[in-house]
């Protein structure tokens, strides 16, 4: 992506901030935002054994595209930017963690729950998978998620093309507790035991 491009859709994000609810976990410092909402959307069980059903409150997870656009300016190698992505991912999820064990509505918080063409890889890392409905919300997300993939990748016209009408959008999702399992950090977690 060249840099008056780049530069313009830092512009663009920061208006979206601004008129959104998302929150940073931290700023310039991790791939996730997250907004807390009520989970509309067939039962999903996670990895853990764990159901989260309609009306359940989770954390929406979204990765910051304009965030990893900048991490990945300059970076030709479509195996870097796996990589890269997979790095901040494992560096953010102990934030995330973290994150959540100090909100008040810990307690009731069943998990979090995202909606991406990346998906591959997730599972060793606590997440499940399962396929969206392609209703119009859906076809937007999708027609969204592949304009940033195509500003993002090195290939992303090439990536696309291979995709065909294959619809690779995926919801991907994880319990409350296998995420502070496997990545609050003990500190964190000792001093959630004496609040």
């Amino acid at each position: 992506m060249n840099t008056g491009l780049l530069r313009l859709w830092g512009i663009w994000d920061k208006l979206y901030q601004r008129c959104t609810r998302l929150q940073y976990i931290e700023k310039e410092n991790n791939i996730f935002r997250i907004v807390r909402l009520r989970y509309r959307g067939e039962p999903l069980v996670t990895s853990d054994n764990r159901m989260i059903s309609a009306g359940d409150l989770i954390l929406k997870l979204h990765i910051h595209n304009y965030y990893f656009a900048t991490l990945c300016s300059g970076v030709k190698n479509d195996l870097r930017i796996a990589l890269l992505l997979r790095q901040q991912i494992l560096r953010s999820l102990p934030q995330l963690a973290s994150y959540l064990n100090a909100m008040e509505e810990q307690d009731v918080i069943k998990g979090i729950v995202g909606t991406t063409m990346l998906n591959k890889g997730v599972e060793p890392l606590g997440f499940s998978i399962s396929d969206v409905p392609m209703n119009w919300f859906f076809r937007y997300k999708r027609w969204y998620l592949k304009i940033m993939l195509r500003l993002i990748h090195p290939d992303g016209k090439g990536r696309l093309k291979t995709w065909k009408h294959e619809v690779p959008l995926k919801r991907v999702y994880m319990s409350k507790e296998e995420l502070l399992r496997r990545y609050l950090p003990r500190e964190a977690e000792t001093a959630g035991d004496t609040r």
